[in-house]
């Protein structure tokens, strides 16, 4: 699971306080408010384009769990957080991560090149970025096609998607003026 944390400013506590006060079934504020939540997060995940990554992280996001005093949100795709808040991204079961730098080996894998019948070869690099461990490609006899930079680590930057705090203590303010304007209590 991603995990993901928002911080809510006491004032957008007080406000929810007072209505969650006022709620005859706070549960059903809570399922209101979450849902909304994960509505708005999935609609800012599935905005951000793509093939098929930014979709698979949309559907990940489900309203886990409602009680009288919470809701919970959760993001089950294994790079969801890691896109909201960025960081380094190491090779695991491989010494390198292959990074694509020509549009032929975009949206492929170095396996596939080599199943294809090339015989792909690394160019070591030189000194210097000690994370940068040479350049993947194939010849054609004459002229090296450069595929993959291997890297042993890349630093990703952030893409958030999911709501902020304040998007987040705003959507239950406004679910639970809601409810309330519908339970007829002012």
């Amino acid at each position: 699971m991603s995990m993901m944390q928002i911080k809510i400013s006491e004032s957008d506590i007080k406000k929810i306080e007072n209505l969650q006060r006022a709620m005859p079934r706070p549960s059903k504020h809570f399922l209101l408010w979450g849902q909304s939540v994960t509505t708005k997060a999935r609609k800012n995940a599935r905005a951000k384009g793509g093939k098929s990554f930014w979709r698979e992280v949309a559907q990940a996001t489900v309203l886990e769990s409602v009680s009288d005093t919470s809701a919970v949100v959760a993001n089950y795709h294994v790079a969801g957080g890691h896109k909201q808040t960025g960081g380094v991204i190491r090779a695991k079961n491989a010494k390198a991560l292959t990074i694509p730098i020509t549009e032929e080996a975009k949206r492929k894998r170095a396996g596939e090149f080599a199943q294809g019948g090339r015989k792909l070869f690394v160019i070591p690099s030189k000194k210097g970025d000690a994370a940068t461990k040479g350049i993947l490609g194939y010849s054609d006899g004459e002229k090296f096609y450069p595929l993959f930079v291997l890297r042993t680590r890349v630093e990703q930057a952030a893409e958030p998607w999911f709501p902020s705090a304040a998007e987040i203590a705003n959507m239950g303010v406004a679910e639970g003026l809601r409810l309330l304007a519908k339970a007829g209590v002012k």
